[in-house]
């Protein structure tokens, strides 16, 4: 459990728990209320990790990483890969207990795991946070924090947080391949566009998630991509125009690289994250988006066999590419058993419009 602390008392240079060289990385995340006690529970999640100093041993991975993504030609396209690549060779540090300052109070959270994540849900009492809520244009709110370091380190690490109300719409998307144009069932496009192209947005799937946005849904972005690419998928959804929400990804060693990282473990994956947001907002209900190149359309097919009534709509986005897993047929067969009214498979974004928020 997070540990409250004196945010009057100056961290001493030596004692603080981000040294010079580490860096500290908070993900977006979400916040449900409570009307007993009238508080929030803030759910905190972030990364604490160092580039690596050892030079021989950085230059035998990228060496490795380069044999498996094996990139294209070109300086540019080279430089975007050793971008990329870099992130996941940085060096986690774990045993470390970040303090943060929130709603002018200080708190030390859990220490780090030996991946360098630390979790914890912060319980703050509703009349405390009121003074530090941002509202944006849609009327959905949040909350900033950032990391409470040493007096003499400027730096900031901040954090964005989002009061989800009770009752509402959530929307629950898949990236790869749903809004972000992937090639998941392809192992060589797959890598090329994670690792060595820009990436690329599915036409008019933003505007279609702000559309959802300004009728007050909150986002949840579930992927099975790698941690490691957190900051590069907030930069893109951000420059594209997405609606800030919550990104869930997953955690990946390098070596599965060299295999699929799209497994069964992904598929379990996205189904502890949604299973997890839809108990946590029983009163809610949920707009899943998928495509065929995935799993998806099992996956909320198994979703809306145990949570059907908070389910709202089903939109799987069939990739007529050839790069995909299942057939229109196929995933018709798996939707079958839910009622026609409530799922949609779609090519172009712009059949979604008629579903209602």
């Amino acid at each position: 459990m997070a540990k409250q602390i004196d945010i009057e008392r100056p961290l001493e240079s030596g004692k603080g728990a981000v040294h010079a060289r580490e860096q500290v990385l908070f993900y977006r995340s979400f916040a449900h209320y409570s009307p007993i006690g009238k508080c929030w529970h803030l759910e905190i999640h972030g990364s604490i990790f160092a580039p690596t100093r050892r030079h021989i041993r950085k230059h035998v991975l990228l060496h490795l990483f380069k044999r498996v993504v094996k990139p294209e030609k070109g300086k540019q396209v080279r430089e975007r890969f050793k971008d990329r690549a870099h992130l996941f060779l940085n060096v986690s540090k774990r045993n470390k207990a970040v303090p943060i300052s929130i709603a002018e109070k200080a708190f030390e959270l859990p220490r780090s795991s030996p991946d360098g994540h630390f979790y914890t849900t912060l319980t703050v009492p509703e009349k405390e946070l009121e003074a530090s809520i941002v509202e944006d244009p849609q009327g959905r709110r949040f909350i900033q924090f950032a990391a409470h370091l040493a007096e003499e380190d400027e730096r900031l690490f901040a954090g964005e947080i989002e009061l989800v109300p009770p009752q509402g719409v959530s929307v629950i998307t898949d990236i790869d391949d749903t809004i972000k144009i992937t090639n998941v069932a392809d192992r060589r496009e797959l890598l090329a566009n994670t690792f060595t192209r820009e990436f690329q947005a599915v036409p008019e799937m933003a505007d279609i998630c702000r559309q959802w946005a300004s009728s007050g849904a909150s986002v949840h972005y579930v992927s099975s991509s790698p941690w490691p690419l957190y900051s590069l998928l907030v930069d893109w959804l951000d420059k594209d125009q997405f609606p800030v929400g919550s990104l869930h990804l997953r955690n990946v060693r390098l070596s599965v690289l060299r295999k699929n990282w799209k497994r069964q473990s992904a598929y379990d994956t996205k189904l502890k994250t949604i299973l997890t947001l839809m108990r946590t907002y029983p009163q809610r209900r949920f707009l899943l988006c998928g495509d065929s190149g995935e799993r998806d359309a099992e996956l909320y097919a198994e979703i809306y066999s145990q949570f059907g009534e908070q389910v709202q709509h089903i939109a799987i986005r069939y990739i007529e590419n050839g790069h995909h897993k299942y057939s229109r047929e196929q995933v018709r067969e798996i939707l079958s058993f839910i009622p026609s009214a409530k799922w949609t498979l779609f090519e172009r974004a712009d059949e979604l419009k008629t579903i209602s928020i």
